[in-house]
């Protein structure tokens, strides 16, 4: 059945050209190992991760141990609470790197010119855009790598101690002034006494 018959026009939408397509560079498989403690709860941890043991790496390598075996029978670490062997493993569970493509890095570095970076922050993590939320956020990390802390207070606007004190004292004050205001007011709406009897 041809477009036309299907009830759609045979012309379609030009596509953009300024924006390239995004392809992802394929990743390496990663191998992945198992392991317990003593609440035989079963852990899935990294193989660049179980490096970082001496111990683990050593038994996986002086024992042949694959993948497949390891999942069948994760490696028994009775002498270790679960929750404490997930911490330890888990802290070596490699970050996981983003690389902007060019065409986003330029594009974003034009967002943040304009000083509407933080709003389009706000704006893709409402709309659930995962991609561009995680470049925005990385261009964020790149706009205070190896800045003071004074440059970064200054790109966050965030105040220094003094100012947050000053701050917060100007608000007591101005609290205490609404108070008094209030105070004086209900005092002004009472009616006099009357204490003339004899």
């Amino acid at each position: 059945m041809s477009s036309t018959e299907q009830g759609t026009s045979s012309a379609s939408p030009a596509e953009p050209t300024t924006a390239p397509e995004s392809v992802a560079a394929p990743e390496a498989p990663e191998s992945f190992y198992y392991v317990h403690g003593k609440d035989k709860v079963v852990i899935k941890v990294s193989a660049g991760a179980l490096q970082h043991s001496a111990l683990i790496d050593g038994m996986i390598s002086n024992l042949g141990y694959t993948e497949e075996q390891a999942k069948a029978n994760p490696f028994p670490f009775d002498n270790i609470d679960g929750d404490i062997l997930k911490i330890a493993v888990e802290r070596y569970k490699p970050p996981k790197q983003v690389n902007v493509p060019e065409w986003d890095q330029k594009f974003l570095e034009g967002i943040d010119k304009d000083g509407k970076l933080f709003d389009l922050v706000i704006a893709v993590n409402y709309l659930e855009i995962k991609e561009l939320l995680t470049y925005c956020c990385k261009q964020v990390a790149m706009m205070i790598k190896g800045k003071s802390p004074e440059e970064i207070r200054e790109i966050y606007m965030i105040p220094t101690d003094e100012e947050d004190a000053a701050a917060e004292k100007e608000a007591k004050e101005r609290a205490k002034k609404e108070a008094a205001g209030e105070t004086a007011a209900a005092g002004e709406g009472e009616a006099p006494s009357t204490s003339d009897a004899k």
